[in-house]
């Protein structure tokens, strides 16, 4: 196969073209890398993508905690922002809802089991924490 030296060695092979394009894409879509969205006036936390994590599970509803997307616990407990599993989406902002990875689909005020752990710390998941959502601990979800 011939080396491209650069993008106009591609003039003449539109299937390579494709070929490179597309690996391109697979290879943005694979990133493992956290990030923070913010819809509806609320962040919403990503955690980078991991293989391990702590096994508890926290039940309670989705709310703006601090400004972050977070949980209200059943129990007796604070709110906690949550580091949400790596590849949860925003699929709505009226209201709020997300999609998190083998879970479904919440929305504000929804109730939600979540597996993970509670963390203290400045920076959770491979994201800095916000300082006003950053309480005494943040729940970390995988």
């Amino acid at each position: 196969m011939p080396v491209l030296r650069d993008r106009s060695d591609l003039r003449g092979r539109p299937a390579l073209a494709a070929l490179l394009a597309a690996a391109s894409l697979l290879t943005a879509a694979c990133g493992g890398e956290a990030e923070t969205v913010t819809a509806a006036g609320v962040r919403v936390l990503v955690g980078e993508r991991t293989s391990e994590g702590m096994a508890a599970l926290l039940t309670g509803r989705l709310a703006d905690v601090g400004g972050c997307l977070g949980i209200e616990p059943d129990e007796v407990g604070d709110a906690m922002a949550v580091v949400w599993p790596h590849g949860t989406e925003v699929v709505d902002d009226a209201p709020l809802t997300i999609e998190v990875p083998d879970e479904g689909r919440y929305a504000i005020g929804d109730t939600v089991s979540l597996a993970g752990g509670t963390v203290a710390g400045d920076e959770v998941g491979g994201l800095p924490l916000p300082p006003e959502c950053s309480g005494e601990q943040t729940w970390l979800s995988h």
